[in-house]
This record gives structure tokens, sequence and C-alpha cells, in this order.
């Protein structure tokens, strides 16, 4: 199963030694601010705007399909029993 540690022994770590140590965390640093914030600009495929929709009608119908969809798969699934496909299948017939 599953444990946690209990032992009070520090996990391995790693440590950035030398002159490049203080100006490699600065670069990281930067690095992480500039990930988190790209994101955007990416998604943006060319236009400017989110997930590229230019025509603010197009939003209508790119939340509201993928929520009608769900919403009748989940019924369905719902209505469905929930046995084993193959339990009735026989080994033996050829």
């Amino acid at each position: 199963g599953l444990k946690l540690r209990t032992s009070s022994a520090t996990a391995m770590t790693m440590k950035a030694e030398g002159p490049m140590a203080a100006v490699n965390t600065k670069i990281a640093k930067a690095a992480a601010i500039a990930a988190a914030t790209v994101p955007s600009a990416v998604f943006a495929e060319g236009t400017g705007e989110v997930l590229g929709v230019d025509d603010t009608r197009l939003i209508v119908p790119i939340l509201l399909i993928p929520v009608i969809i769900f919403i009748l798969f989940a019924g369905f699934s719902a209505e469905q029993d929930n046995t084993d496909f193959f339990d009735t299948y026989d080994q033996r017939r050829k």
C-alpha cells in the first residue's frame, strides 16, 4: 500500500553553486513568469482574440455545442446498465 514518509530524513535536493547560481535563479524566475503569461498570446492563433475567435457570434456555438453534447451523453450514460459486456461471452464458443 501507499505509506507516508515518517522518518526525519530530508528529501534529496539540488543546490546551485558558484558565481552563476544567482544568475540562474533570476533566469528561472523570469522564465516562470514568462511561461505563465505567454499562453494567452499563444492561444490567440494570430487573431489577437481568445481561442482565435474574432467574431463574438462564434462564442455561443463554441461553448454551447460541447455543453449540449455533454448533457446528452450524461443522460445516455445514466440510462445504461453497468453490467460487464463480456460477462456473458462464452470462451468455449468458436
